[in-house]
């Protein structure tokens, strides 16, 4: 099944839709958290619709979305031709390569008015500016997100993002005045519950005939809802 199409993307996309929000940023609490692969998922759903989206990668310290650094600079020279064209309705702006456009959109009018040039062809704008902690100094700060965003989402991990990590980023979030729709959690590092029955089982419960284990561990194993596929 496409992740997107889930019931939880599916409430996430009605509820931006109630709010008439267009421009929606994600930011990552801690690095790796999968702000990015969420992103685009969001962006694909929007697409669902059959309305024009724009996934812009601001993700300036990782990977972001994966393709190349482009030269376009901030007034729209050189966006079309580095555009990336995933379906008719969704279009992937790389991340920036010029240090001058990077300069520039740190700027709120400036980025002010790229996000107006962008709303004339797209309805909705997904913006992944990556881990709101990272230490990089080509990283958007998150007060100059708030100019441009209707709504945000943050993007945590379970098992992985501390409790550090997320104070922190509700407070930057707090004080850029951002409208904070709510959060995404990547539990990919969750164990399931069959894992943790089997630990158990392994652990713990020695006095059941090995025979009886095996059978038991075998059905865990192959159960999709408590592997946690029930999707």
């Amino acid at each position: 099944m496409k992740p997107w199409l889930s019931a939880e993307y599916d409430q996430l996309f009605h509820k931006i839709h109630q709010l008439d929000a267009r421009v929606i940023t994600l930011a990552g609490a801690s690095p790796g958290c999968g702000a990015s692969t969420q992103s685009l998922w969001l962006a694909r759903r929007c697409a669902e619709d059959q309305h024009n989206v724009l996934l812009i990668d601001l993700d300036l310290s990782g990977s972001g979305q994966g393709y190349p650094a482009s030269p376009w600079q901030s007034d729209g020279t050189g966006e079309k031709e580095v555009l990336i064209h995933l379906d008719h309705q969704l279009d992937i702006l790389p991340q920036p390569s010029s240090h001058r456009t990077i300069l520039d959109l740190r700027q709120p009018q400036i980025l002010t008015t790229a996000l107006e040039r962008w709303k004339k062809s797209y309805h909705y704008i997904v913006c992944d500016i990556g881990t709101i902690n990272a230490a990089n100094w080509q990283n958007l700060p998150i007060t100059a997100i708030s100019h441009i965003s209707d709504v945000s989402i943050l993007c945590l991990a379970s098992a992985q993002t501390t409790e550090s990590e997320l104070l922190t980023s509700m407070t930057k979030l707090e004080q850029g005045g951002i409208h904070l729709l709510g959060t995404l959690i990547n539990d990919m590092s969750n164990p399931s519950l069959s894992q943790e029955i089997i630990r158990v089982l392994n652990g713990k419960a020695r006095w059941i005939p090995n025979k009886i284990k095996r059978n038991l561990i075998r059905y865990l194993q192959h159960n999709p809802v408590l592997l946690g596929k029930y999707q």
